[in-house]
């Protein structure tokens, strides 16, 4: 996730890191001497399991799913958040939390639990499909966000929450809520039906009315906080619910997994597709002739567009690209020939069932940043040939095997089950300390067990700072400007076996006007001190099922080998 209100500059690669000297331990190293015994990050454990808290359990579990953490970009507001449950209507779908402030004072929490400017005091909290590789987003209308609106947080007050979300599928029977904070995502939520008994939202309603908490199902089961009232700690009480003003605004979105090998970047999603081939591998320098090597790997894929494209939702979209190296018409010219040469092998091999489409945009959009240290290489991934398509949707799901459950117990083509709630990141794996230049400011990143949710690999790990002062409130750890807006894209995780990098996963496709939303925290520094820390985390593409350890590339704090997937 982004904060949209953020300037691109702050999701660039980390400039606080960007000279480092690291020392430290290696992969299933457990840290020790005078850098394991700097202060931890300031983070409670989650509730376990096998820790129920009355009130607060997933309805259809029988486990709390409780998480303590710090929540906001700046002075972040330390609470418990318990997630109950996403109860499914026939017009919206209804995310159900607490929250409990461990200030020791009443604090406001801004755009604690959000991420866009604009909308303070909101729950902005995204909800992944992890099996059906979809996100959705909260309800909005002209004021903001659809649900709860929060005012200040009394300590020990359990704060009884609502979001309203787009209906969610039948066959959706779990979901990962992601927080803006250090408790991160919150897997395992269970989706549950409703009795039907509940009203409509109406979606005319004036600005400023409230809900009643008995008017429609959906509605907070506590009582309102009244106006002026000091609630008792201990007690349970739900903020005012607003409906909409004016016309609602929904947001469903597609996660695009983003892959890369030697040959090839692959950015996929359940709708479309873009295989990018490197243009290295394909023509000799200044050329748009094919290479031997090139007709093997079109041959490949080939393969794999046959099997996934659909002919009846054409074109399939073959796009020339070059460095920036010669002049502009040069690079078009060049550009678009090549991308010819590739759809005339495609189409050879794929026939006439397909509709085909060939452009050359020479250096006008580039994927890495150019000039720079490692220029070669930037240049080398600017020039590419990308084949798109959309990709071929599966059938309508029966009524059968919707009651059945299949989507949600089984395995599915896109990798596995939802993950249950993952209450306790584990023991420390691997640690290493980096120093940044000139400053002297140093970082520990304390690497965690890795495990799967679904199709994908949630990468989990704390950075530390070890001090003399203070990190700017904006740091974070992002890659180039083919991912700009996620907070920890300039790191990856590598299959070892087959050497795929897996980056990121992206909320929706690319925005070319500005930085674009990923599966993170929203946010890298919620502490700054000296002593404290940030857990972070970030979903990637999950390798194959066999794949029992992977390595870690952490970007500025280098590679970690035999990380545990589990």
């Amino acid at each position: 996730m982004a904060y949209r209100w953020r300037s691109r500059d702050l999701t660039v690669p980390v400039t606080m890191v960007a000279v480092l000297t690291m020392s430290g331990c290696g992969a299933l190293d457990v840290p020790r001497g005078p850098e394991a015994a700097s202060p931890v990050p300031p983070r409670p454990p989650a509730t376990s399991a096998e820790e129920p808290t009355e009130g607060s359990t997933g309805a259809s579990t029988g486990t709390s799913l409780a998480k303590e953490g710090w929540f906001g970009p700046t002075g972040p507001l330390h609470a418990r958040v318990e997630m109950r449950e996403v109860e499914r209507l026939a017009d919206r779908s209804v995310l159900r939390f607490t929250v409990t402030s461990l200030e020791d004072e009443p604090r406001h929490t801004g755009n604690a639990f959000g991420t866009a400017a604009g909308d303070f005091g909101s729950y902005r909290i995204p909800l992944v499909d992890p099996v059906g590789g979809k996100v959705y987003h909260p309800l909005t209308d002209r004021v903001g966000t659809l649900g709860s609106k929060p005012g200040y947080y009394k300590p020990g007050v359990r704060y009884e929450t609502v979001v309203y979300y787009p209906p969610l599928p039948a066959d959706v029977r779990t979901v990962t809520a992601i927080t803006a904070g250090t408790a991160g995502e919150f897997t395992g939520v269970p989706v549950v039906d409703d009795t039907g008994s509940g009203s409509a939202m109406s979606s005319t309603a004036a600005s400023g009315s409230a809900m009643s908490s008995t008017a429609a199902s959906g509605s907070p089961l506590a009582p309102t906080a009244a106006p002026g009232s000091t609630p008792q700690p201990g007690t349970t009480v739900s903020w005012p619910v607003r409906e909409p003003a004016g016309q609602v605004t929904s947001s469903i979105q597609d996660l695009y997994g983003i892959t890369e090998s030697p040959e090839k970047t692959t950015i996929a999603s359940g709708g479309d597709e873009t295989v990018g081939l490197r243009t290295d591998v394909l023509f000799a320098f200044d050329s748009d002739r094919l290479t031997a090597r090139a007709r093997a790997v079109l041959d490949d894929v080939a393969k794999e567009t046959r099997e996934k494209a659909d002919p009846d939702r054409p074109p399939i979209l073959i796009e020339g690209h070059t460095d920036g190296k010669g002049t502009h018409a040069y690079n078009m010219a060049l550009s678009l020939r090549r991308a010819e040469a590739v759809r005339k092998e495609l189409q050879a091999r794929l026939g006439g069932a397909y509709r085909y489409r060939a452009t050359g945009k020479g250096e006008t959009e580039p994927v890495a940043r150019e000039g720079g240290a490692d220029d070669e290489e930037a240049r080398a991934r600017n020039r590419r040939v990308e084949i798109s398509y959309r990709v071929k949707q599966p059938a309508e799901s029966s009524t059968a095997s919707e009651t059945e459950g299949t989507r949600a117990d089984e395995p599915t083509t896109g990798g596995g089950r939802p993950a249950p709630f993952h209450a306790d990141d584990g023991e420390t794996v691997a640690h290493r300390t980096a120093t940044r230049q000139p400053t002297g400011q140093r970082l520990r990143i304390d690497v965690k067990p890795f495990y799967r949710d679904g199709a994908y690999l949630v990468a989990v790990f704390d950075i530390v700072n070890l001090g003399p002062g203070n990190l700017g409130a904006g740091t974070g750890y992002g890659g180039g400007i083919a991912y700009i807006g996620g907070w920890y894209t300039g790191f990856s995780v590598v299959d070892p076996a087959s050497h795929t990098v897996y980056r990121a996963v992206r909320m929706g496709p690319d925005d070319p006007r500005g930085p674009d939303d990923y599966v993170d925290p929203g946010w890298a520094t919620f502490n700054v001190e000296p002593g404290t820390g940030n857990r972070g985390f970030f979903y990637v593409p999950a390798p194959p099922p066999g794949v029992t350890s992977v390595t870690f590339d952490a970007g500025p704090f280098g590679r970690f080998d035999n990380v545990p997937v589990r």
